[in-house]
């Protein structure tokens, strides 16, 4: 297999017509979540659009506070959602970010660790290791030492210490699949049972389900890096490891599906890729957008909160579905929070880049959360689930947070 272009890609990066679709209404500014936080026109997006438009009307390396506020966005994409003049803010800013990375000077110490951590990423040996190291360590007495008495940022980093939830994910290939099933990186190796769940739920439905072997790494952090290389990169593999039918391919973690159902906009400017990126974007879908309500039910009633994954609000536009199958569990009693669709601060590594920001983010979603007396929290992202468990820890609850594949596989379990 190859994936490697014949042809020289020369990408625009950001496009000037997507610029030109923002009018500068400022009806984004309150979904912003960091111009929330922040209060700074610069950090909302209409300023960042602004500071955008500045950057790409020269050659010149960009300050450092330009750079700042383009690197403190979340990427969350609720702009989208609020924006009349439907702005496609997301791919605006990860051309921006691509623009950053090649113009500016960045320290030896940072180049070098977003370099080793993209890495790590795509490169699924690598990644078990770091994923084998992270368990160790998130289930070791340390763990709890260091998120008691370490130093700040420490602590905020170890409380975010993924544990496995049981041995990774292994795709397997099967003839006559209706059904294909991405897998992911971070899923495979430390949300193994979830990535179980999910195709015994579409087993269930009565769907035959491949996950083809040489499936890699989605891209998305490394498009929300700047790295446009590296994310193009992966889209050439994962397109070629999936070309072998044009049956619907199912992802059940937000932000890999938002960057999948991209492709068409990530490999546009190549002209040896564009149209298979787009038929192939044309075929991702959501688990809840293929997955039948089922005949579960709880051992006993539950009052379940579902957390709204960004990329899956915003950035695919689903909302009812992932709540038409919680609905449909006997015993199940669905439970709204206030600002339900605002971000939780995960935003993929942005908790560790911006913890600051970060967890005044968290402590928002989680505030929300207990007043809505939950017994479980359900979620449809991994950074998620993540990020509202450490909170949740830190404000002495115990109520559990699982995958969504994993509460409709087994709505007994959480209970």
């Amino acid at each position: 297999m190859t994936a490697v272009s014949s042809h020289s890609v020369a990408p625009t990066h950001v496009r000037p017509e997507d610029l030109a679709t923002c009018i500068s209404c400022g009806l984004c500014l309150n979904d912003c979540p960091t111009y929330r936080v922040l209060g700074d026109e610069a950090d909302s997006p209409r300023g960042r659009i602004q500071l955008i438009r500045t950057l790409v009307a020269t050659d010149e390396r960009p300050t450092d506070e330009l750079a700042g506020h383009l690197d403190a966005c979340l990427v969350c994409r609720a702009c989208e959602t609020a924006c009349p003049s439907l702005v496609p803010f997301g791919r605006i800013m990860e051309g921006a970010r691509e623009v950053l990375r090649e113009r500016r000077r960045e320290g030896v110490v940072r180049r070098t660790v977003t370099r080793l951590g993209l890495a790590t990423i795509a490169y699924r040996h690598r990644l078990a290791r770091a994923s084998a190291l992270a368990d160790a360590y998130a289930r070791s007495p340390l763990a709890a030492v260091v998120r008691r008495f370490g130093p700040g940022a420490l602590a905020w980093a170890s409380s975010l210490a993924p544990k496995r939830e049981a041995e990774p994910y292994e795709p397997v290939e099967r003839e006559g699949a209706d059904l294909c099933f991405f897998a992911g990186c971070v899923m495979r190796e430390s949300f193994g049972e979830t990535e179980r769940a999910t195709v015994r739920l579409l087993e269930r439905d009565g769907h035959t389900v491949s996950a083809p072997v040489e499936q890699v790494c989605c891209g998305a952090l490394h498009a929300h890096a700047g790295d446009g290389d590296g994310a193009r990169e992966l889209a050439r593999f994962n397109i070629d490891a999936f070309a072998g039918s044009d049956v619907p391919i199912v992802v059940n973690a937000a932000g890999c599906g938002a960057h999948l159902k991209a492709y068409g906009d990530v490999l546009a400017d190549d002209p040896s890729w564009a149209e298979r990126a787009r038929r192939f974007a044309s075929r991702v879908r959501d688990l809840t957008e293929v997955a039948k309500p089922g005949a579960g039910k709880t051992p006993r009633p539950l009052r379940v909160v579902y957390q709204d994954a960004c990329h899956l609000a915003h950035g695919q536009k689903i909302r009812q579905q992932p709540r038409a199958l919680l609905r449909a569990v006997d015993g199940v009693t669905l439970v709204e929070i206030a600002d339900a669709e605002r971000c939780c601060g995960s935003a993929g590594i942005y908790n560790l880049t911006h913890p600051d920001i970060s967890q005044t983010l968290q402590r928002d979603k989680v505030a929300r959360i207990l007043d809505a007396r939950p017994d479980v929290v359900v979620s449809a992202n991994p950074g998620c689930m993540l990020q509202v468990a450490a909170g949740l820890r830190a404000a002495g609850s115990n109520v559990k947070v699982v995958h969504l594949a994993r509460f409709l596989d087994d709505p007994a379990a959480p209970g």
